[in-house]
């Protein structure tokens, strides 16, 4: 008898702290699908429901997590930082917690910073990673002398600008961001409501953190195939900006991952899944269908 209440007392201790542990994950997750696993990060302060018709596309023939990150769209924060490896780790443990092989990586923007980051410390467990709109180092790609580390000051500076702002104005300047990052109209306000509705330290200091660090280096040791699309969209107002100057930029930043291809779109700007869905899709299919 006193067996039996012991073995029943660990699984109701394992099962209480199993709960625990999901409710402290540093995301949402929502699971569709059956087949081989695709993992899908959205980009800063956006909702997984970024992904909803790539998902539709997908979750026919595979199985779909797609994830919000704690502090983006409404889901709850982090209590406080590093952001950025908190969730690189959470993510990793995800897929070792549920098994997951020959995971297909997909990441958008500070989605795609992180599936890098992961391809490039799991050895096991991917068989791809696709990578929508996001650079090794940011802060290279506008300032050539830039220096990796991260700049808590910067962080500071950039979340004061953002609690100066009441619930109206935010969303007003997460509109803006919406019009200069994303070309369709009918997504503006989505988007903006995402951002609005995301915690504002989280904002500043994810941002601060993908910004700052350079991993140029640690990316020449991811070892599975690398699918990366970047955007462009002909902007008459910035003359220099053409697509060859994307392309050159890309290549530059993902030299040394040896496993990388680039793609550059025709008429996308940051949130390609919205501006050009049937391009990227086809990118994808053939990458995906080739390896």
């Amino acid at each position: 008898m006193k067996k039996a209440i012991l073995i029943f007392t660990f699984i109701l201790v394992s099962a209480i702290s199993t709960h625990a542990n999901r409710l402290n994950e540093p995301f949402t997750v929502q699971v569709s699908g059956k087949g081989q696993a695709m993992i899908f990060i959205p980009g800063a302060t956006c909702s997984g429901e970024e992904w909803e018709s790539t998902v539709a596309h997908y979750n026919k023939k595979y199985e779909c997590h797609v994830f919000t990150l704690a502090g983006y769209a409404g889901v709850p924060p982090l209590s406080g930082g590093p952001y950025l490896s908190t969730f690189k780790l959470a993510l990793i443990n995800y897929i070792k917690i549920h098994k997951l092989k020959n995971v297909i990586l997909v990441g958008h923007s500070i989605g795609g910073f992180l599936a890098l980051n992961i391809a490039a410390e799991m050895k096991d467990a991917l068989s791809m990673v696709i990578v929508i709109d996001a650079m090794p180092f940011y802060a290279a790609a506008m300032n050539p002398n830039a220096q990796s580390g991260f700049n808590e000051t910067q962080a500071k500076t950039l979340l004061a600008q953002y609690n100066q702002m009441n619930d109206a104005q935010l969303k007003a300047y997460q509109l803006n961001v919406a019009k200069s990052l994303c070309a369709d109209s009918t997504r503006w306000d989505a988007i903006a409501t995402w951002g609005a509705n995301s915690d504002r330290k989280t904002m500043a200091y994810t941002f601060t953190e993908m910004m700052s660090e350079d991993i140029q280096d640690k990316i020449a040791s991811i070892h599975v195939p690398v699918l990366v699309l970047a955007a462009f969209k002909e902007s008459p107002q910035f003359i220099g900006f053409t697509r060859e100057y994307v392309s050159r930029t890309f290549q530059k930043q993902y030299a040394k991952c040896k496993t990388c291809t680039i793609r550059v779109s025709n008429n996308a700007r940051h949130f390609i899944m919205f501006d050009e869905p049937n391009w990227m899709l086809a990118e994808m299919d053939t990458f995906i269908t080739k390896l």
